[in-house]
């Protein structure tokens, strides 16, 4: 093996956000100098500004930004950098990038160019894992890739069967086939969405094992053939094929198991002479049998969980892997501490099929003096959430001496978190961490699927109710205090009173009319149906601290225009001012298809005139790098097509008109 000795003194990190800032951090306490890149959307960017310098690759998409591999060797050549860093996702498994990189004398910190070849596709990888003594899933990985084969291997695996993106990871280009009417369509979207995240429509089939855990294990390598595992995580819980709650070590695995899946990733990571970091994946069954999956050629999302258990930072030794220096330590050396867990804080909307959400994050506040806990984020107050990019907004990782202790310093965690005027799975989280079931350390990749009823649309009669109040009675102290003489007269007084004060809220997707009497130091407010004695112990800077009903509470509230955003111990509400009398609005037609998510037009899939029946494909959406079918709710004719391909839709958007039969 070629080892380079190189010490290292600028890293260009190509990557955005969260990322870019985990990478650079690390990079900071070395020493090392760092370059960002950026796209339009991002020149202000937390991630550009940490940076000792930065570097515009293009416009805001994808593929010219952050797939631009000319762009980003211009802007090392540019700044001088010796080395790259691709983080994860993007090109961070792109073995063409990693030997241009190399033609080019500049490091790629990660694996080998041949290692992402043989692991970085799914379909080889099964092949070598298999052929090094690993079992590996039922399946199809061959090269034939038309619509006929991959058919006909789906009905010889037998339902329900996994299709997967042979190229990538994330969830990206996934489908699970429960029916034969549904291979097509599963088929046509899974190589699309490869396509365009990876460049590659590669596909790989496997067995769908139902209520299985996902357990990966953590490699690291040297250029001097000294490999080790860094223990397993648990990643059972997923939503889209998506994670969203990691931890380690995993409430399924005894020392003998561990043993036996850190062999088995370790001898599958010397077959290709691996170094650097990456990830060997694998399915644990139920009855205690494990497969192997893929190999994720990069560092992982969720490595903060295994840093937190072993002490050592994942980034910093990558980087003394690719200067070329040996392995710290050996396999009997490493040892695992207490317990960690991550959850991921995504911009979405549990309650509408986790769609992407969009907008601007108007509050972002994080929790503080919580003791092992960590938060690594690209995001900030101001910050615009939009359709270009992944929608992860912040891991949570909690560390403790317990699991039960680490989920409850998560959840206390979350709790304390405020993130205003973007819609996010914070509160799915809480509930999804705290489930009985969860805690007691039962969980498989349906779980939430299973649940999912306990685990969204849940309403909080208490949070929208003293959302309302704190809404109002907001409102009123501060008109009260911008005049000079109304501060000298008790709170709403009227020297020929006839009724009480109000005003017409939203709050909790429902409207209500707020009214309230001032006597004795004290409101009693009518609101919901109920009447609340309500003290108001202080009101400044955004924040009122009220008593209600005997118990007191600070309200951080945030006003944009007539929507305020309201925050406090019950949880995250938003509460709008309503006109005291209605507008008038023009009734939409029951025939409309309208967009439920911000996005891109990816596909138009119908033409004006077309029969269509309930359930059809009229087009397909695109954002976040998700895509979303939008179908006819009722059988009917295309009247007319509103959009076009490429153009940008918000929530609500109304794409096609369809005629009911």
């Amino acid at each position: 093996m070629k080892t380079s000795r190189k010490i290292l003194s600028k890293v260009l990190i190509a990557n955005r956000g969260e990322i870019a800032l985990r990478v650079m951090r690390t990079c900071r306490a070395m020493g090392i100098a760092t370059v960002a890149v950026y796209s339009d959307a991002d020149a202000n960017a937390p991630h550009v500004r940490f940076a000792d310098e930065a570097v515009r690759l293009g416009e805001a998409p994808v593929k010219e930004s952050y797939l631009n591999t000319e762009r980003i060797l211009e802007a090392a050549k540019l700044t001088g950098a010796e080395a790259i860093h691709p983080g994860y996702g993007f090109l961070s498994e792109n073995a063409e990038f990693a030997e241009t990189c190399a033609a080019a004398g500049i490091v790629f910190i990660g694996p080998s160019p041949e290692a992402i070849n043989k692991m970085g596709l799914k379909s080889p990888a099964r092949k070598l894992a298999a052929a090094a003594g690993c079992p590996v899933v039922p399946g199809y990985d061959g090269e034939a890739q038309n619509d006929e084969t991959l058919r006909a291997e789906v009905m010889k695996i037998g339902f329900p069967v996994l299709i997967k993106a042979s190229a990538g990871g994330g969830g990206k280009g996934m489908r699970v086939v429960r029916s034969e009417h549904e291979i097509a369509e599963a088929i046509e979207s899974a190589r699309r969405e490869s396509e365009k995240a990876f460049g590659n429509g590669a596909l790989l089939l496997e067995k769908f094992i139902e209520n299985a855990r996902h357990v990966e294990v953590q490699l690291l390598g040297d250029q001097h053939g000294n490999l080790v595992h860094l223990f397993e995580r648990d990643c059972s819980l997923q939503r889209r094929h998506q994670k969203v709650i990691e931890e380690s070590p995993s409430p399924a695995v005894d020392e003998k198991l561990r043993a036996q899946m850190g062999e088995a990733a370790v001898k599958v990571g010397r077959a290709i002479g691996y170094s650097n970091a990456g990830t060997v994946e694998f399915i644990l069954t139920p009855n205690g049998e494990f497969y192997f999956i893929e190999v994720n050629t990069r560092l992982q999302v969720e490595h903060p969980v295994t840093e937190a258990v072993t002490g050592f930072d994942l980034v910093k030794l990558q980087i003394e892997i690719a200067e070329g220096k040996p392995l710290p330590f050996s396999q009997s050396d490493l040892k695992a501490n207490g317990h960690a867990i991550e959850a991921r804080l995504y911009a979405e909307d549990p309650d509408n099929s986790f769609l992407p959400a969009t907008g601007t994050l108007h509050d972002w506040r994080l929790p503080e003096h919580i003791e092992g806990l960590r938060i690594d984020t690209g995001v900030e107050a101001g910050s615009e959430i939009g359709i270009y990019y992944d929608p992860m907004l912040a891991k949570v990782i909690a560390h403790a001496d317990d699991r039960t202790t680490a989920i409850r310093k998560l959840s206390c965690a979350l709790r304390q978190l405020s993130v205003q005027g973007v819609t996010t799975n914070r509160d799915f989280l809480i509930r999804l961490i705290e489930h009985a079931e969860f805690v007691g350390g039962e969980a498989h990749t349906s779980f939430i699927t299973e649940h999912l009823d306990e685990l969204i649309g849940c309403v909080d009669e208490r949070l929208n109710q003293a959302s309302a109040i704190a809404a109002a009675l907001y409102l009123q102290q501060r008109w009260q205090s911008a005049n000079e003489l109304l501060g000298q007269i008790p709170p709403s007084y009227r020297n020929n009173p006839y009724r009480a004060p109000s005003m017409k809220l939203k709050v909790g997707g429902a409207e209500a009319e707020v009214s309230w009497q001032f006597s004795n130091g004290k409101f009693e407010v009518a609101v919901l149906g109920a009447n609340v004695v309500t003290e108001v112990l202080a009101c400044e800077g955004g924040k009122i601290r009220l008593e209600i009903g005997g118990v007191q509470r600070e309200f951080r509230i945030t006003e944009v225009g007539d929507v305020l955003y309201v925050f406090s111990s019950l949880g995250s509400s938003v509460v709008t001012r309503l006109p005291r009398h209605p507008i008038p609005q023009s009734a939409n037609s029951s025939g409309a298809a309208s967009s439920p998510m911000p996005g891109v037009v990816l596909k138009i899939l119908v033409s004006e005139g077309q029969q269509v029946s309930a359930g059809d494909a009229l087009l397909i959406l695109e954002a976040m790098k998700m895509e979303q079918t939008i179908r006819a709710a009722a059988d009917g004719v295309v009247e007319s097509i509103k959009v076009q391909t490429g153009q940008v839709v918000s929530p609500g958007d109304v794409l096609v008109q369809v005629r009911p039969a």
